[in-house]
């Protein structure tokens, strides 16, 4: 288990975080969420001892000098004249765990195609991928990322969600900080979101969107012929607000009133399209950080 208990930090007589309380038990995935600047990072760094808090504690930072812990950095200073495979066996060696796994790690990530060029001519999409393969070194049971997808394509993205699952349904602990939420919730159950330096809101991502009551949505495309002042009118009880642009109506509403409103709707409209979305850790976050 991973706690946090009344952890501030300050740099250079600035204080960067404020009562921090956090637990992250054995298999739990966690996402550490909030603007640039938050103090994501700094709550890592804290967690793998390359900091100290300035008051509180930090239980399980032994980790950060065992193999248990894999650690993927935001940025990385790489070894540009070395190779791939060059470096997979440098962190091997500091992490005395023995070569033989570094070809397969280097294929689950798919990077093994470039493990013998220079690091200097990797774009920075094959130095995520390889700074993730490093991490995976050793099979440890708690894997911290700071801003894994920054800089992937899709595709890079899809492999690193679908990488983590698998990781995480064997019952590894994921940490993972990011700025984005797309696909978060594919990979980890629970979520803290940080502000300023605080901790906002934390806890089961489902449980956090039923807690703030947040309005499920319905996108309309209409036709020219479709009045959307007559469908607002026809569904006003039912909705909380809505939104209309160039013939594009969305409807905000609690999820009890959805087959009541597209009964409503497909009556009396003709729909060019239609998306239903239900409250996700976008809107969570969105609302924390408008409002609180």
């Amino acid at each position: 288990m991973i706690d946090y208990k009344n952890v501030n930090f300050s740099y250079k007589k600035i204080q960067t975080l404020f009562d921090i309380n956090i637990t992250i038990k054995k298999g739990d995935s966690i996402a550490i969420v909030g603007h640039n600047g938050a103090g994501k990072t700094t709550l890592i760094k804290l967690l793998i001892g390359i900091l100290q808090p300035s008051s509180g504690t930090i239980h399980s930072i032994e980790y950060a000098q065992t193999n248990k812990l894999g650690f993927m950095p935001e940025h990385s200073a790489l070894y540009n004249h070395l190779s791939g495979i060059e470096l997979m066996h440098y962190f091997a060696k500091l992490k005395s765990v023995d070569f033989g796994s570094i070809d397969g790690i280097l294929k689950l990530v798919e990077i093994d195609f470039a493990a013998n060029k220079k690091i200097l001519h990797y774009s920075k999409g094959m130095k995520q991928r390889l700074m993730f393969a490093q991490a995976l070194l050793s099979d440890p049971e708690i894997l911290i990322l700071d801003e894994p997808y920054s800089g992937l394509d899709p595709n890079s993205r899809r492999l690193f969600s679908q990488i983590l699952q698998k990781l995480s349904a064997k019952g590894k602990s994921i940490i993972l900080s990011s700025h984005t939420l797309e696909g978060l919730a594919d990979i980890v159950d629970n979520v803290v979101f940080i502000k300023k330096g605080r901790v906002a809101l934390s806890g089961e991502i489902k449980t956090i969107i039923d807690d703030l009551d947040l309005d499920d949505k319905i996108k309309l495309a209409l036709d020219k012929e479709s009045s959307a002042d007559e469908i607002i009118k026809s569904v006003q009880h039912l909705i909380t607000s809505y939104t209309l642009f160039n013939n594009k109506l969305t409807l905000f509403y609690k999820t009890t009133n959805n087959i009541e409103i597209l009964k409503t709707i497909t009556n009396i409209a003709s729909i060019q399209d239609i998306d239903i979305n239900k409250a996700n850790i976008n809107d969570a976050y969105y609302h924390i950080y408008d409002k609180l």
